[in-house]
């Protein structure tokens, strides 16, 4: 099998001597191209996504669906639109972070191109192109997500800065896709998203600073509120107070207008009876100089001398 061998087989450059780690997204593809490599190369099959890359040296293929057919792939597995977007997300941003720790020894390929493109897949890994590999990888392949669903996945993806950064990124670093990606394409996808994803952080850097100008306003009209709420309980109390004096007030006039009633009766009582003392005073001296008075005057001499008074 050595001389169906590609003479510049990306795995072998990538270190297949030292042995070949394989994970697929798709666990059969996975084992169908471990079938493939057994022959040649010491093999293992990984079950899930290794967070780091082994430090022994070996060639590592990753079989990893594209963003739009991850999302795709979440939905069926019944998650919501949002989870199966992050879910996604993160499967990508972790299969790109393996072949950015060494790009010589990674080898990743879109897992669709098992069933548009079986020939570049075994050409990647220096297996022979013959029908009989190509029909065992197109039949492991995972059966291809509805045309609709994976339309709609493409759309939400564009929409998000994030995700259609890490779609230029993965269109630009996977070695073989479904009907070999144009390299300006993916060029181009990966500058869009790039602009997206500036564009999206100067957006949320302004909403942030709006955030802020809104907290400082609240807590301006909360102080406001506080000042006017203290405001109107100085007020309350001026009021009451207000009122208080005013009913002293009142209670003081209403003291003195008594006190006005009663001097007035008492000057109206004293008039009385200064005018009832002149008018003894006036009978008085009337009867002093009647003539009665005198000639009665010796009578009552000589009457007090025999009393003993003068």
């Amino acid at each position: 099998m050595a001389g169906d061998k590609a003479e510049a087989a990306p795995l072998e450059a990538a270190g297949a001597g030292r042995g070949v780690l394989v994970w697929a997204a798709h666990a059969p593809l996975g084992a169908a191209l471990q079938a493939g490599l057994q022959g040649q190369y010491s093999v293992t099959l990984l079950e899930t996504l290794p967070a780091a890359l082994p430090e022994q040296g070996q060639a590592v293929v990753l079989l990893a669906r594209a963003p739009a057919g991850a999302v795709c792939r979440a939905l069926q597995d019944g998650l919501g639109p949002a989870a199966a977007l992050e879910a996604a997300g993160q499967e990508i941003e972790t299969v790109l972070a393996l072949q950015m720790q060494d790009r010589q020894r990674v080898l990743l390929l879109d897992d669709t191109a098992a069933r548009h493109a079986p020939d570049a897949v075994l050409a990647c890994c220096g297996l022979a192109a013959s029908t009989a590999a190509q029909s065992r990888l197109q039949e492991a392949a995972a059966p291809a997500p509805d045309a609709v669903m994976l339309a709609l996945a493409a759309a939400r993806l564009q929409a998000d800065a994030a995700l259609s950064r890490l779609a230029g990124q993965f269109a630009a670093s996977v070695r073989v896709g479904p009907g070999e990606a144009d390299p300006d394409t993916a060029l181009t996808l990966f500058l869009d998203g790039r602009e997206m994803a500036e564009e999206c952080a100067l957006l949320r850097e302004q909403q942030r600073s709006m955030y802020a100008q809104m907290e400082a306003l609240y807590r301006e009209k909360l102080q406001l509120e506080q000042q006017l709420e203290q405001a109107g309980d100085r007020c309350a109390r001026l009021q009451a107070e207000t009122q208080m004096a005013q009913g002293r007030l009142r209670a003081r006039a209403e003291t003195l207008e008594a006190a006005g009633h009663r001097i007035a009766g008492l000057e109206q009582a004293v008039a009385t009876q200064a005018e009832a003392a002149a008018g003894f005073k006036a009978q008085v001296q009337q009867l002093y100089g009647s003539r009665s008075f005198r000639l009665m005057a010796p009578l009552r001499s000589a009457r007090r001398l025999l009393r003993g008074t003068r």
